[in-house]
């Protein structure tokens, strides 16, 4: 097999690392990818071909287009001297940038990094080495249409895409591109409803009352009592799941629920989110107060062990036979519950509770003979539309946006005050 090495080949910018070399008269490229400690041979196949290029030119912008894509894949950290103008370049410099905003008060990076790279990821597969001066509206709408040929739905693809925008208006306060480049990407339009090609879903919908209600006997205690105060109450997830004694003010007719900023959505705004408690929320919370005040109030811990003792009380096999309460314990098992639900584990108990009341409901049907109703499968948030339905329905849309901490910045002074005396009002009828 024949194999002959040639120099480094140049960028034109920048030279490219590595070295290309001809196998059976095709390009390939051996070179130490960027994550990666050894040389790799890697074949500079141009997009749609089985086979490496013999054209040198293809073979070398195949190289580019590579080292682009395995820079911003592998997330190394950037300087700006590097910039070269590519639009890859580009999204390496915007994500660092990116990490290091999308933060927590604890320091932790919020989920918008993780979005924010799935967005930039289509454009630099399809324009990794294309100058961002280049990357005008038309470029924009090919990454739509790579978008729904994905099958991606259109809410998901207009939201993508007002993340790349946003890279450009970034680059242009930098002075990395000239702002005509941005206004150029402002003129294309979102994907309208019906009028395009991307999958449309469903909107988020109330779930029956009747639903939620026949599932609480399938869960534990502690989930049964985190679902009716997110009903009643309008919370969302995360926000219930981080409650603490310490954060509740129990000092008047209504309990006010101060969300930690780790757990506040609009806390960059300096906006406390306040939830107001009524008689029937307080009543479901008491038992969660009787310990440290700084402990979480819905523990897995707890709710894993009331599940036990469910078990323990149906058990049919004598004590004498079989295992005994505790005697199959891991030492060291490999899942260790945290000291608090979070959004995925609260979501999750709550499926499972659908699932076993759906499996009930068919074998009762089956022993009768009868078909029936299955529970359709719903999730936490969709409480949220429950609460604001009602309110909005008895109170008023101000009521409603009081109650589930929407906000405007535009609009904070003047409902600051409203806001509290309609969410009091709301948790008094309703809460």
């Amino acid at each position: 097999m024949a194999k002959t090495k040639s120099a480094c080949c140049m960028t034109g910018k920048a030279k490219l690392p590595g070295s290309l070399y001809t196998r059976n008269g095709r390009y390939w490229w051996k070179v130490v990818l960027p994550g990666q400690d050894k040389p790799k041979a890697v074949p500079l196949k141009p997009n749609g071909c089985k086979f490496a290029t013999p054209d040198r030119k293809v073979a070398e912008e195949c190289a580019r287009q590579i080292w682009q894509k395995t820079v911003f894949a592998c997330q190394t950290k950037p300087h700006r001297d590097h910039y070269d103008g590519t639009l890859a370049s580009l999204a390496v410099l915007y994500m660092d940038f990116v990490r290091q905003y999308y933060r927590k008060s604890s320091g932790l990076p919020t989920s918008e990094p993780v979005s924010i790279h799935y967005a930039i990821q289509y454009a630099v597969e399809l324009y990794p080495t294309l100058p961002v001066e280049e990357f005008g509206p038309l470029k924009l709408k090919l990454l739509q249409e790579k978008m729904i040929e994905n099958n991606l739905c259109r809410n998901e693809i207009n939201r993508r895409i007002k993340k790349i925008r946003r890279m450009f208006k970034w680059a242009v306060s930098e002075e990395l591109v000239h702002e005509s480049v941005y206004s150029g990407l402002q003129t294309v339009e979102g994907l309208k409803k019906n009028r395009s090609k991307a999958r449309e879903t469903l909107p988020v919908r109330p779930v029956e009352e009747t639903y939620v209600y026949a599932v609480l006997p399938y869960t534990t205690p502690v989930i049964a009592d985190m679902i009716q105060i997110q009903l009643l109450t309008g919370m969302r997830s995360c926000e219930l799941t981080s409650m603490r004694p310490c954060d509740i003010d129990t000092g008047q007719d209504i309990w006010y629920y101060r969300v930690p900023d780790e757990f506040n959505k609009n806390s960059y705004n300096e906006y406390d989110r306040l939830v107001a408690i009524g008689p029937k929320t307080q009543q479901l919370l008491k038992p969660y107060l009787n310990r440290m005040v700084t402990q979480y109030c819905f523990s897995p811990a707890e709710s894993e062990q009331q599940r036990r003792d469910i078990q323990h009380q149906k058990r049919v096999t004598p004590l004498s036979c079989g295992n005994k309460p505790g005697t199959n314990r891991k030492e060291n098992p490999d899942h260790i519950l945290g000291d608090r639900y979070d959004t995925d584990s609260y979501r999750k108990a709550v499926q499972y509770a659908i699932q076993a009341a759906n499996r009930d409901r068919k074998k009762q049907a089956a022993a009768q003979g009868q078909k029936t109703a299955l529970i359709p499968r719903w999730t936490p948030h969709q409480l949220r539309h429950n609460t604001a339905t009602r309110i909005r329905r008895e109170l008023g849309l101000d009521a409603a946006r009081a109650t589930l901490g929407h906000h405007s910045p535009e609009v904070t002074a003047i409902y600051a005050e409203l806001d509290k005396r309609l969410a009091d009002e709301a948790a008094r009828r309703f809460g």
